[in-house]
């Protein structure tokens, strides 16, 4: 499987013909968020959720915050 940013078909029309030969399957991304992996939103929402309405006087603050979060949530997340 591979997963590209919907790539105008004249545009990657090289690389369509490359994908098609290794007989990979061609997962859509979507066009609202064409840098992001779909298991990033989970990761992502899990995260805003447990630091929504908190406030962070500093960058080390908010960096020790999402840490703690992560470290919540496991190796199972």
């Amino acid at each position: 499987m591979i997963m590209h940013d919907n790539a105008r078909r004249h545009a990657a029309r090289l690389t369509s013909e490359a994908i098609a030969k290794m007989g990979w399957e061609v997962l859509p991304h979507p066009s609202y968020s064409p840098d992001l992996a779909p298991s990033y939103y989970h990761l992502f929402r899990f995260v805003k959720d447990h630091l929504h309405g908190q406030r962070y006087e500093t960058t080390e603050a908010i960096q020790k915050a999402v840490r703690q979060c992560l470290w919540m949530a496991g190796m199972e997340f």
